[in-house]
């Protein structure tokens, strides 16, 4: 419904707009306005044009606009009007008919004397100089049809949108889903933003969102798409969005779970996930249940990364994959693991613990002597090339082959991209992908950590249908220190710990810190939030899945006590996070792996991102100690530095850089949880001190 429905209202409308005095003004654009929306084909386009059409109305004759818009409603709720003859919504056809009708009677009243009015450029200009601007985000959107594997740049249109102000608008998502299906059998799916909530909606939430295109993307694994995967939302100011309508088909019996994706301005700014069972009889019709959907509504303000890969993992291990730019599809794949990769995931991080003590598990069992920083080195490449190999599909690898020239130009010329990775699992190392190919031109990237400035996103719990997004903005002024003084061994943890009390007195934060780092004192802390920022720095465990059932990992805190993540599951605990949605940086070893439970990981991230935290940096192995020292004084100084603060995404990068070493896989360990080019605020300008 790329804006058809304000075509139809506008020839609806036509006749009584001729007694408004704008009318021989308005005349000649609109006429050129709808020749463009006839002769395109393009889904975006016709949606600019309409709303190109729709400002230069509210801009120009307010009474007539408010027709357009009370005719757009009485279509779309399907009445009957005298210039078409169908009820509701007429067919293209009828359009085009119409059209010519229209023009062939203004051609006989006018002659060809209609001057062509003029709407290139950031306006649309009317008659003789007058000029109704229309306001739209000032950026280079990217528009365009979306293919399975399309070239960056190829295909897409630049369309410049300049804007004075930029309002946002409360909308509320009016969702229709069925909870079950039978196999073989055709699913729909509709999604409108509504200017007040519809009763009705499975999946009810309110989000703030800017005037312009929303793109909505479904992501299906087990289904068979009808129509296509994307779809495009027109948000206006004073009236509701035409819904968008998704066929799909069953094609597998068990569970299964539809996301249904928003982005707006290149960001993904929520997710809904709708369950769904997929039967061998026809089962009785019941809506999806859909948990409400938190959303930043600063998500759309920040800028988006240069790619985003969204992979979405069912119950059953079918993965897709959808890689994005700006607002187009670059590439789309599937493929389905032939083992859960639980197996694999354990043995790799096994390997690197080993690789940090100058052995592996083959010569480990040989008494061998250690190995060289060279033969260390090549061992930790190998484990990347081994998850490019397995994870990614075929058709993502050829595409990564064919448009990879365009980051390491970037590289080349000092401009690192940025690549965020979102996905419905905590558990894969995406970070440690090294991308290779050993055919006729042989060649190998670094490690995604390393060629990009890159981070991860969870997009949901495992054990929850909600959704949360990453903060594009975190606030820093107040901080909490979580430093056990029990480990002696742990020789630079003085020396971090007097890092962040230097920060907190530069920047004249709040110490939310507990005296000591008691269980009972951390647990209090977590349960009353009231922290920006919280810093833990001590041990971290990691439990096997025949250890223990019930959570990944443990801290260690003072009087030798350990806290397991199954902790953050108490729902003051959640409930802090998600009405504070803190900065978390676990730096203790193992903390950012985790472990499958009876509903799905249990570690760390999975707790905290999972349940509000903005940001999370954690490492997924034991990391040594002096290098954790290393990583937080650069991480913190590039994030903080006053002449030109870093991205959260750029601090780690650099943090990664300044502790790596060839025979030492530490740089590798730690995992980004977060919005890549999110930003710190902090109220108060440094001291001199």
């Amino acid at each position: 419904m790329a804006g058809e429905e304000t075509i139809a209202a506008l020839l609806a409308i036509w006749d009584e707009g001729q007694s408004s005095s704008h009318w021989p003004a308005l005349l000649p654009v609109l006429r050129q306005l709808v020749d463009q929306f006839q002769q395109n084909a393009d889904d975006d386009t016709r949606a600019e044009i309409a709303m190109r059409i729709t400002d230069l109305l509210r801009e120009t004759d307010p009474d007539l606009h408010r027709k357009l818009i009370q005719m757009r409603r009485t279509i779309r709720a399907g009445e009957a009007h005298n210039r078409f003859s169908t009820r509701g919504m007429p067919s293209g056809a009828e359009l085009s008919a119409v059209w010519q009708e229209i023009r062939t009677r203004e051609a006989s009243i006018y002659g060809e004397s209609i001057t062509t009015g003029d709407i290139s450029g950031t306006g649309i200009a009317i008659g003789q100089g007058a000029q109704a601007t229309v306001h739209r985000r000032h950026r280079i959107e990217r528009t365009g049809p979306s293919h399975r594997c399309q070239r960056i740049g190829q295909g897409a249109q630049a369309t410049v949108h300049q804007h004075f102000y930029e309002p946002r608008f409360t909308r509320y998502t009016d969702i229709s889903c069925p909870r079950r299906a039978q196999v073989n059998s055709r699913v729909t799916v509709t999604v409108a933003l509504t200017m007040q909530p519809q009763p009705e909606s499975v999946a009810l939430q309110a989000i703030e969102v800017f005037e312009g295109k929303v793109r909505v993307r479904i992501d299906a694994p087990g289904f068979e798409p009808l129509s296509p995967l994307e779809q495009t939302i027109i948000v206006e100011r004073d009236d509701d969005s035409a819904p968008v309508v998704f066929h799909l088909k069953a094609r597998e019996t068990g569970p299964h779970e539809i996301a249904i994706q928003f982005w707006q301005r290149g960001n993904l700014i929520a997710t809904v996930v709708a369950p769904i069972e997929v039967l061998e009889v026809e089962p009785v019709f019941a809506p999806a249940l859909i948990p409400k959907t938190p959303v930043s509504p600063r998500m759309a303000d920040v800028t988006p990364p240069d790619l985003t890969l969204v992979v979405f993992r069912d119950p059953a291990g079918r993965m897709q994959f959808t890689l994005h730019r700006d607002n187009v599809t670059l590439c789309y794949a599937e493929q389905t693991l032939r083992h859960p990769p639980d197996a694999l995931l354990n043995a790799l991080f096994d390997e690197l613990h080993l690789l940090q003590r100058g052995t592996d598990s083959a010569n480990r069992r040989r008494g061998s002597l250690l190995l060289t920083a060279e033969q260390v080195e090549r061992r930790i490449r190998n484990l990347g090339y081994k998850l490019w190999d397995d994870l990614i599909p075929p058709e993502l690898k050829l595409y990564y082959d064919r448009e990879r020239h365009q980051w390491q130009s970037a590289i080349a010329a000092g401009q690192r991209w940025s690549l965020l990775v979102q996905s419905n699992e905590p558990d894969i190392p995406w970070e440690l992908v090294r991308p290779y190919s050993g055919g006729r031109d042989r060649w190998e990237e670094d490690f995604w950590c390393q060629t990009f400035h890159f981070a991860r996103w969870l997009l949901k719990r495992p054990d929850s249908l909600e959704s949360v997004v990453p903060l594009p903005r975190l606030r820093l002024r107040t901080l909490a220190a979580i430093v056990p003084t029990c480990y002696p061994e742990l020789k630079a943890v003085p020396e971090e710990h007097k890092l962040l009390r230097d920060l907190i007195a530069r920047y004249r934060l709040t110490d939310r810190s507990p005296q000591r780092a008691t269980e009972p004192a951390v647990i209090a802390l977590l349960e009353t939030g009231g922290f920006d920022w919280l810093h833990v720095i001590t041990h971290g465990d990691f439990f096997a899945q025949s250890q223990s059932a019930l959570h990944s990992s443990a801290i260690g805190l003072d009087d030798n006590q350990w806290l397991a993540s199954s902790a953050i599951a108490d729902p003051r605990i959640r409930s802090a996070l998600r009405n504070h949605r803190p900065a978390i940086i676990l730096n203790a070893c193992h903390v950012g792996r985790e472990q499958p439970s009876l509903s799905g990981a249990a570690g760390w991230v999975t707790q905290f991102v999972g349940s509000g935290a903005g940001i999370m940096i954690a490492p997924l192995w034991s990391v040594n100690d002096e290098f954790a020292l290393r990583f937080s004084e650069v991480f913190y100084t590039a994030l903080l530095n006053p002449d030109r603060p870093a991205t959260v995404a750029e601090a780690m990068w650099q943090a990664r850089n300044a502790i790596r070493q060839p025979d030492d896989p530490t740089w590798l360990a730690y995992s980004l949880f977060a919005h890549p080019n999110a930003r710190v605020e902090v109220e108060v300008q440094p001291s001199q001190a």
